[in-house]
């Protein structure tokens, strides 16, 4: 699965770290399937940023529930990269569903990001996860 960008997560308080996670959880259900490599990758972000009670992130809620969570992301850089994780998670598995793309656009709209950026912000994961892909192949990568 296609890293995050290089910690920065460290600049987070706790709250916006869990509602991050829970983000990416809410991603990976709106295909309808959540598979063990997602789980876990979710798992190793909360034990790398040392996140308590990692329960709280699986525990059921409501996507309104969850929109009323995003409010701890009014910066614009955060909601800008929480968009980016969700797009990375999302496409971890090389195909993303309408309804993963409805959820990403509703929480973007939820944050204030517009459908262009939105738009932007996939070109640049999916340029970004080929690229990766392409450096497997030519650097000789069994990975």
């Amino acid at each position: 699965m296609a890293n995050i960008s290089e910690n920065f997560m460290d600049d987070m308080t706790d709250e916006q770290k869990k509602v991050f996670l829970k983000a990416l959880l809410f991603a990976c259900k709106a295909d309808g399937k959540v598979d063990e490599k997602e789980v876990r990758y979710i798992k190793r972000t909360a034990d790398k940023y040392k996140i308590d009670d990692i329960k709280k992130i699986f525990e059921p809620m409501t996507e309104d529930q969850f929109f009323e969570e995003l409010s701890c992301f009014s910066e614009r850089k955060w909601a800008l990269e929480l968009i980016k994780g969700i797009f990375k998670i999302s496409l971890s598995d090389y195909d993303l569903s309408d309804s993963e793309l409805d959820f990403i656009y509703r929480i973007g709209h939820k944050l204030g990001i517009d459908s262009t950026k939105i738009e932007e912000i996939n070109n640049w994961v999916l340029d970004y996860i080929v690229w990766q892909e392409q450096g497997k192949i030519i650097f000789e990568e069994n990975n």
